[in-house]
């Protein structure tokens, strides 16, 4: 069966999943559609976008062999997706998997969410960021400077999650 992941993505309330376990459902049983649902993270529609990394995360974390397959994809072709949604995805995603990647991916996830963290007012990305960046920064001298310097700019945040986060890193170091 043939199935539309944009319509059935976009379709339910906005604070709802909507179609996201049907379409869940879908690619556990037709694998090889995957790619199809990839294609989502870069919809016009940002609800659309958070429903299909909703649906990967929950993908991925039954069978991590998906993960393994598209790794490469989730650092470089993913990030570059325009919404904070799928970033707040692949910055959790980074984090939960953080032992498959090696020193190399490690600089170019590292690159990407201290872009994300410098460059957004998100409280969500500022405060995942942040903490998948101090997780990065335990064997990069560099990278733990900077993310020291961003935390102290951070810790006095409005925005307790932020707030909290950025103290946690000053207090750690």
């Amino acid at each position: 069966m043939e199935l539309d992941f944009e319509f059935e993505l976009s379709k339910g309330k906005q604070n709802s999943l909507g179609e996201t376990l049907k379409v869940v459902e879908h690619i556990q049983n037709n694998i090889k559609e995957i790619d199809k649902l990839f294609l989502c993270f870069f919809s016009n529609n940002s609800l659309v976008a958070m429903r299909a990394m909703n649906a990967t995360k929950r993908i991925i974390k039954g069978d991590n062999h998906i993960f393994v397959e598209n790794k490469k994809r989730f650092i470089d072709e993913f990030s570059e997706s325009e919404h904070n949604v799928v970033k707040l995805g692949l910055i959790t995603i980074y984090y939960d998997f953080i032992s498959y990647f090696d020193d190399k991916e490690y600089k170019v996830i590292s690159k990407n969410a201290m872009s994300w963290v410098e460059n957004s007012k998100d409280w969500m990305i500022l405060a995942q960021g942040l903490k998948l960046l101090e997780k990065l920064s335990n064997s990069d001298e560099i990278l733990k400077s900077n993310v020291i310097s961003i935390a102290r700019q951070l810790k006095n945040d409005e925005r307790k999650a932020v707030r909290s986060q950025a103290q946690k890193i000053i207090k750690d170091t």
